[in-house]
C-alpha cells in the first residue's frame, strides 16, 4: 500500500502554489477567489489533522456523555441537534458548569480548524 503523499500532504502542497505562485499575479475578484480557496484548503488540512489526533472522537464523547447524564436522546450524528432543541426548550440550566464545560469544547474544537488564531 502506498502512504506517500497523503491527503494532507497533497493539500498543503496545492495550497502553497495557489499562494506562491499563482496570487500574486491575480487581482481584484480573481484574488480574492484564490485567496477564499487557499483559506478553504487551510480548513480542510486542519481538519484532517484534527481527525488524525482523534479530536471529533473526544469531543463527540464528551458531548455523548453530557446528554446520557441529563436522559436526553443520543442518536449518532444528532447530538448537536438534541443539545441545541434541549437548550431551546429549556431543559438544561445555562449555568451548569459541565454544559459550559461541553459547549466551550465544541467551540474551541471547530475554532481549531476555522479560525485556530482566535483562540491565541
Amino acid at each position: 500500500m502506498i502512504n506517500e503523499p497523503d491527503s494532507r500532504d497533497l493539500l498543503t502542497e496545492a495550497r502553497q502554489v495557489l499562494l506562491d505562485s499563482l496570487v500574486p499575479d491575480l487581482a481584484g475578484e480573481q484574488k480574492y477567489q484564490a485567496l477564499m480557496i487557499a483559506n478553504a484548503m487551510g480548513m480542510a488540512i486542519r481538519e484532517i489533522e484534527q481527525r488524525a489526533q482523534g479530536e471529533p472522537e473526544a469531543t463527540d464523547r464528551s458531548l455523548s456523555q453530557f446528554l446520557a447524564g441529563h436522559r436526553l436522546p443520543d442518536a449518532p450524528s444528532q447530538g448537536e441537534q438534541t443539545l441545541a432543541r434541549a437548550l431551546r426548550d429549556r431543559r438544561l440550566d445555562g449555568d451548569d458548569p459541565e454544559l459550559r464545560s461541553v459547549l466551550k469544547g465544541m467551540t474551541e474544537a471547530r475554532l481549531r480548524i476555522n479560525n485556530p488564531g482566535f483562540l491565541k
